[in-house]
C-alpha cells in the first residue's frame, strides 16, 4: 500500500467516489456530507494535487492510485465494521466513525491482526445457534491453532450442578493445539505432576491414550510426551453462538507412578473459539 498521509475525511471522499452511484459533482458531495460546496471543493482540489482524483466534466474520478487507496479502504473498512457490530452494542454510525478513525492512523499491526480474525469469522457468521458443525476445516487456516480444552469425570453423582474436572487435567499442558493440514489432529502435551503417595511424594505423567472403535481400544500416536488426535474421530462440534465449538470425545488414560500403572476412563472437551484462532 502507498504511503499516503491520508486524513479520516479523505477516506470518506475516496469512499463517497468509489460508492455513490450518482454524478461525484461539488454539489452532490457537499450534500452527501452536508457541508458547504466551498468546503467540499477543498478537499476534493487537495485529492487532486496529491494524486488521489481527476476532473472530468465537473465530475471527480478516481485515479489508479485513489482507486487502489478506495479499494484498500472500502475492503478494510468493511472487517472494521464486521467486528464491532458483531461485539460492540454501538450504533452504525458511531462504529463507521471509528473505524474511519482507526483506518486514517495507518494501525497497520491492528489491521493485520484484524484481518487474522476477520477471516475465522466472516466464513462463520452464518452458523446458526445450537447447530452442528461436521467439518470445522472450512472456518480455520492451515497451521497451529491454540484451543481450549478440559477433561472431565465420567461417574459424576447426577445430584451435582457441575462435572468436576478429572484429576489427569493436571497431567497435560493449558492449552492443546488444533493443526490443520491434510491429516488434521488435535495436539496434546503432558507435563510430570508429583503426588503424595502412601506417604511418598512420587512422580506422575500420562503415557498412552487410547480412544475407542466398537468396544476396541485403540492406541492414540504419541512422541516426545505429545499425543496426537486425528480430527476425524470428532462426530461433530456443537455451538450456541456460531463462535464458540465444542466437541468431546472418552478417552482412557494410563497413567506411570512410580512402578504403578492407572488408567481410566475420563471426557476430553475441546473448545474452539473462532474470535481467536
Amino acid at each position: 500500500m502507498m504511503n499516503f498521509n491520508i486524513t479520516k475525511i479523505q477516506i470518506e471522499y475516496l469512499l463517497f467516489i468509489r460508492n455513490y452511484e450518482g454524478r461525484k459533482t461539488i454539489t452532490e458531495a457537499s450534500y452527501f456530507f452536508k457541508c458547504s460546496r466551498a468546503n467540499s471543493k477543498k478537499i476534493l482540489d487537495k485529492m487532486i494535487l496529491t494524486g488521489m482524483l481527476y476532473k472530468e466534466d465537473n465530475d471527480y474520478k478516481l485515479t489508479k492510485i485513489g482507486c487502489e487507496l478506495s479499494e484498500f479502504y472500502n475492503a478494510n473498512l468493511e472487517k472494521n465494521l464486521f467486528i464491532m457490530q458483531k461485539f460492540l452494542d454501538i450504533d452504525d454510525d458511531l462504529a463507521k466513525s471509528i473505524s474511519l478513525e482507526i483506518l486514517s492512523k495507518r494501525l497497520l499491526p491492528y489491521q493485520e491482526a484484524l484481518d487474522k480474525r476477520y477471516k475465522s469469522l466472516i466464513l462463520s457468521k452464518d452458523i446458526q445457534a445450537r447447530e452442528k458443525i461436521y467439518d470445522i476445516s472450512q472456518y480455520l487456516e492451515k497451521g497451529r491453532h491454540k484451543i481450549n480444552f478440559a477433561i472431565k469425570k465420567i461417574d459424576e453423582e447426577r445430584k451435582r450442578s457441575f462435572v468436576e474436572n478429572s484429576m489427569a487435567l493436571m497431567g497435560f499442558n493449558d492449552f492443546a493445539y488444533l493443526v490443520m493440514g491434510e491429516e488434521p489432529y488435535i495436539e496434546l502435551s503432558t507435563r510430570t505432576i508429583e503426588r503424595a503417595h502412601h506417604g511418598y511424594l512420587k512422580k506422575a505423567i500420562a503415557t498412552k491414550l487410547f480412544y475407542f472403535d466398537q468396544g476396541e481400544e485403540i492406541e492414540i500416536d504419541s512422541k516426545d510426551k505429545i499425543f496426537k488426535i486425528p480430527l476425524d474421530l470428532i462426530d461433530y462440534w456443537s455451538t450456541s453462538d456460531g463462535i464458540i465449538l465444542e466437541a468431546s470425545l472418552i478417552l482412557k488414560i494410563k497413567s506411570q507412578m512410580g512402578i504403578t500403572i492407572h488408567a481410566k476412563k475420563a471426557n476430553f472437551v475441546f473448545i474452539v473459539n473462532l474470535c481467536l484462532t
